[in-house]
């Protein structure tokens, strides 16, 4: 009876699979809102150094490029080297990374070792999830891996909202400084964590290791090139809207900054929100009796996003531009809710390879 009591003395309040979550969602909370600081701080950059918009174009495009080019290196590092090594590492080098950047903003080598780092960080987190279900009950650890869906959107949100705010009453650098201080912090705890946390949880699930030559054999599926085809018309809008629309609200509606990067960042956010969900119930709904029911609410999304996406560049209202953004974001979240599951259906399980989502 003793030990029995001892034991449930020691055993934690919070499940470690349950830690392990929180932990990871706020790494990716801490990643995406470090990708939208930069997009909302587009004005105050052109008022500092005097930008052009062609040059701020370039600096919102190296994301895409180092997230594209390195996706599968980074695939290749996750598989071969340990995954927590990884999170912890990425982490804390690219948040020490804001802080060159706010003091040598035009240092451009600084800012794509920061895409590649921060994208090693989320697909090392994604790695670790994965290979803790190993532990886990199947279904509710398929419920704890959509908490990264969510963790994007509040990242986004925050990170878009609150530096505009900082830029607006303080200085725009003042965002990078402490979002870098934040991450910092964050892997002091993290690191204690990894130490402790179950050694099951850092398991690697069986199978063979992958290959640059995995990626290429993927797109010998005619199925998959279409769907990447797809996805890239869907990303060429998306992240159109993610780079621009804080500086179009700006300069269009003269609402400050503080209030552009609100309206820029919180509101297409609560339409990815419900897109999600949505998407997510009418491609389960119709799986069953319709196979191809994923692509179909891909190809819906990119038909009815487009007029949405029109109206919020032609329209002289800020109601209206603030409710279009919010329907491209709806439409956004039927394709990234999608797409994963969409490839999944097309490609044998014997190559089939973890899905990363944007």
């Amino acid at each position: 009876m003793r030990n029995v009591t001892v034991e449930r003395a020691r055993s934690p309040l919070i499940a470690p699979e349950w830690q392990l979550i929180a932990f990871l969602w706020f790494c990716y909370v801490l990643n995406q809102a470090d990708r939208q600081v930069v997009y909302t701080l587009f004005p105050a950059l052109q008022k500092t150094f005097g930008f052009s918009n062609a040059v701020l174009g370039l600096t919102g495009a190296l994301f895409l490029w180092v997230f594209g080019v390195f996706s599968p290196i980074a695939g290749v590092l996750g598989d071969r080297f340990s995954k927590t090594t990884l999170v912890l590492g990425s982490l804390t080098v690219w948040s020490f990374l804001p802080f060159c950047r706010g003091c040598r903003q035009t240092d451009r080598s600084c800012w794509s070792a920061e895409r590649y780092l921060e994208f090693q960080n989320r697909f090392s987190c994604l790695q670790v999830m994965r290979s803790s279900r190993q532990r886990m009950d199947r279904a509710r650890a398929r419920g704890r891996l959509r908490f990264s869906g969510p963790a994007s959107l509040v990242g986004v949100a925050i990170g878009g909202s609150t530096s505009a705010f900082i830029a607006q009453k303080f200085d725009w650098r003042v965002s990078f400084w402490l979002l870098g201080g934040m991450g910092i912090l964050f892997a002091i705890p993290l690191s204690r964590f990894f130490r402790r946390m179950p050694a099951e949880f850092a398991e690697i699930e069986s199978g063979p290791r992958a290959d640059l030559r995995s990626f290429f054999v993927l797109f010998k599926i005619p199925t998959v090139r279409i769907i990447a085809f797809a996805i890239a018309v869907a990303t060429f809008g998306l992240f159109l809207v993610y780079t621009w629309l804080p500086t179009f609200l700006y300069d269009k509606f003269q609402i400050g900054l503080a209030r552009a990067g609100f309206e820029a960042s919180v509101y297409p956010q609560i339409g990815t929100a419900c897109g999600l969900l949505v998407g997510g119930w009418l491609a389960d709904r119709y799986n069953p009796r319709v196979k191809a029911s994923r692509f179909g609410v891909i190809v819906t999304a990119l038909f009815c996003g487009a007029p949405c996406m029109f109206l919020l560049g032609w329209t002289g209202r800020l109601a209206e531009a603030r409710l279009a953004a919010m329907a491209v974001g709806f439409f956004a979240g039927f394709i990234t809710g999608n797409q994963a599951a969409a490839t999944f259906d097309v490609v044998p399980s014997r190559c089939a390879l973890p899905p990363l989502a944007f």
